[in-house]
């Protein structure tokens, strides 16, 4: 019995020992993991980008955030997946030791008396046994299929990063401090995972199986954030690879994050492993390309040797190659640098062929074959590609834009709101000169001109464009700008707004073409589209008021004209009336004096052709003509009535009335008078 007890000591104590290491292996990869996760949830909070971009000068940079935080989310994931697996592996290594030092614990035991309660415990135990499987089945699942979980979790987080709302590059560039801070900080932060990268590159065994995979994880982490800080220094030096550099490891982060992923997935189709064998799914072939044994030849022949079964030392088709490749390969080398030569120009292309760097000649559509590189080089140039340029679209922005298509029902397109009172990005301002006539003065404009041009189709023009203009777009920005700005000096704002959009469009398309044409640039303006001219939408509406309030002192000036109008009119028109009227009446007094001049003559030749007898007798006329309508009343003396009084007679005497004699002196009298 002593002899047994001492073996069991001796064979307990590497035991004990490799639990304990196991033990602290799950802590350590449990440490690592939640400090990957709370690193990446601190870089990732809305809270942590409000407070980096409040301190932009130390470490604004976007970009690196997104890459540090995916990077940190793949490395919380794998590493507290792999502490899970190691935690299933200690366990099941405990249980197997417990069993090894106690077995049969239960037989040991001493037996009870046997009574009526051994037949009730005999019926629940298969229950009880039943009921526990039950249970544990789904639970040992579950525990089992959480690893991949976990690491499904940490991939799904990093292409979430990766792809959702990715910061453009900043346009301005930084203050050289400022790139070192960065580069300093990235650096300070790559130390840790250099630490973890060399701690565990010597773990090997049951303790921890996943120790090279996570090793090559670390590695990767490490890349980026030193690729990070390198890329700072040199940005502070004056060395700007950032979209080449970030963009790859944007690729890498993303292709170990996709493999992570897939591989996670591909668990829940595997058969279980036992818990003493369990494994995290934590391998990354694209991270085993950073590790440099990994990629050797011996490896990758007995990786193929392993899950193949394919040995290529003994293959002869591999020797064939072997001994092949180098003729071959120079073979192929002289085919493709023969083939550098032949040129393919498609319907809108042509071609500047330069001999040596001097150009001979210009290339049209179709294929051509000449010298190899770099003894002739072909420098491709638009046939009759219309491009369109807005003069206030951003300089990045494409030549070509999209057309938009619209419904006849759907509603209108962005770039048909011109309204004044907004700021358009396509829009942009110059100084045109005031209409104050009494101060000089000047006032700004918004103009929105998109100039549609191409590349000349002459050869000549082919060759000025390539040749004198390296970039035609910037050039052509440029140029009309500094013609559009003198061009809009000279004009007023009510003159521009008054013009018309087509001869304004002309006018402009001569004047840039002339200018064009003398600095021998090639470039051929198609057409000048004026879309909008106006004031700035911050004046829009003074402008309005302005305008509004002239057009109400115009209708003032308007109305009192016409009311004046109207009092010049209606006087010419009394004028007239009282000219005609005393003309009138001058014309009738001669007539009337003229007709009693003529019968004054009339009479005083009747008077001394017949004396006094024509007097009478045209007194007689006129008594009788004048009292031919009156009541006559006559008192006379010598009538008398009876008794000797005087009698007047009342009555009315109705004589005959005799003819209307026209009195010769006054002509026609009114009855009664």
């Amino acid at each position: 019995m002593l002899d047994q007890r001492s073996v069991l000591e001796r064979t307990d104590q590497p035991r004990d020992r490799g639990v304990a290491e196991a033990a602290r292996a799950r802590t350590s990869l449990a440490m690592i993991g939640l400090a990957s996760l709370i690193a990446c949830l601190t870089v990732s909070a809305q809270a942590f980008q409000r407070v980096a971009g409040e301190l932009a000068h130390f470490n604004a940079d976007p970009i690196f955030i997104r890459l540090a935080g995916a990077s940190l989310a793949i490395l919380a994931g794998a590493f507290l997946a792999a502490a899970l697996a190691a935690d299933t592996r200690l366990t099941a290594r405990r249980g197997r030791i417990a069993a090894a030092v106690r077995p049969d614990e239960a037989q040991a035991q001493p037996t009870r008396k046997a009574g009526w309660r051994r037949l009730s415990v005999a019926r629940l135990l298969p229950r009880l046994s039943t009921l526990l499987d039950a249970v544990r089945l789904p639970v040992r699942a579950f525990i089992g299929s959480l690893p991949a979980l976990v690491v499904l979790a940490g991939a799904g987080a990093a292409l979430v990063m990766l792809a959702r709302h990715w910061p453009e590059p900043a346009e301005m560039r930084a203050p050289a401090n400022v790139y070192f801070m960065r580069g300093a900080l990235a650096l300070i932060a790559s130390f840790p995972l250099l630490l973890a990268e060399r701690a565990y590159a010597g773990f090997a065994g049951w303790r921890l199986p996943e120790a090279a995979d996570l090793q090559r994880l670390l590695r990767f982490a490490l890349l980026v954030f030193a690729g990070e800080g390198g890329l700072a220094l040199l940005q502070g030096y004056g060395l700007d690879a950032s979209g080449v550099v970030e963009l790859l490891l944007r690729l890498l982060v993303a292709a170990i994050a996709c493999e992570l992923a897939l591989r996670a997935l591909a668990v829940f189709f595997q058969p279980r492993l036992e818990p003493a064998s369990a494994r995290a799914s934590v391998t990354s072939a694209v991270a085993a390309l950073l590790t440099p044994d990994a990629v050797s030849r011996a490896a990758w022949r007995q990786s193929l040797h392993d899950q193949l079964g394919i040995d290529l030392s003994r293959s002869w088709a591999l020797q064939f190659v072997r001994s092949a490749i180098l003729p071959v390969a120079a073979l192929l080398l002289v085919v493709a640098w023969g083939l550098s030569g032949v040129s393919i120009l498609g319907a809108d292309q042509r071609g500047i062929y330069e001999r040596l760097g001097k150009p001979v000649a210009v290339l049209q559509p179709g294929l051509h074959i000449g010298l190899p590189w770099p003894l002739g080089i072909v420098r491709r140039v638009d046939f009759g590609e219309i491009h369109v340029l807005s003069l206030g679209a951003p300089a990045t922005e494409t030549a070509a834009l999209p057309a938009e298509v619209v419904g006849v029902e759907g509603a209108a397109p962005v770039s048909a709101d011109r309204l004044w009172d907004q700021t358009h990005p396509t829009e942009t301002s110059y100084l045109i000169a005031s209409d104050s006539a009494a101060r000089s003065a000047f006032q700004i404009v918004d103009v929105d001109v998109k100039l549609i041009w191409r590349i000349g189709l002459s050869d000549d023009a082919a060759v000025a464009s390539t040749y004198r203009a390296a970039q035609p777009q910037a050039f052509l920005r440029a140029f009309a700008g500094q013609k559009l700005a003198r061009y809009f000096s000279t004009r007023t704002l009510l003159g521009a707004l008054g013009e018309k959009r087509e001869g304004l469009s002309e006018d402009l398309k001569h004047q840039l073409q002339a200018a064009l044409d003398r600095a021998s640039t090639g470039i051929e303006l198609v057409a000048v589209v004026v879309e909008a001219i106006h004031p700035p939408a911050r004046a829009a509406d003074s402008y309005h008021e302005v305008q509004a309030a002239r057009i109400r002192s115009q209708a003032m000036i308007s109305e009192a004209r016409r009311r004046a109008i109207g009092v010049m009119s209606e006087a010419e028109r009394t004028t007239l009336a009282n000219i005609a009227s005393a003309q009138a009446a001058a014309v009738e007094r001669i007539t009337s004096a003229q007709s009693d001049a003529l019968r004054f003559s009339t009479d005083e030749h009747s008077y001394l052709a017949a004396g006094p007898a024509y007097l009478f007798e045209r007194y007689l006329a006129a008594i009788t003509r004048d009292f031919a309508g009156a009541p006559i009343t006559l008192l006379d003396h010598r009538i008398a009535g009876t008794g000797g009084q005087t009698i007047i007679d009342m009555r009315s005497v109705h004589a005959p009335m005799p003819p209307s004699v026209p009195d010769e002196d006054t002509g026609e009298k009114e009855t009664g008078k």
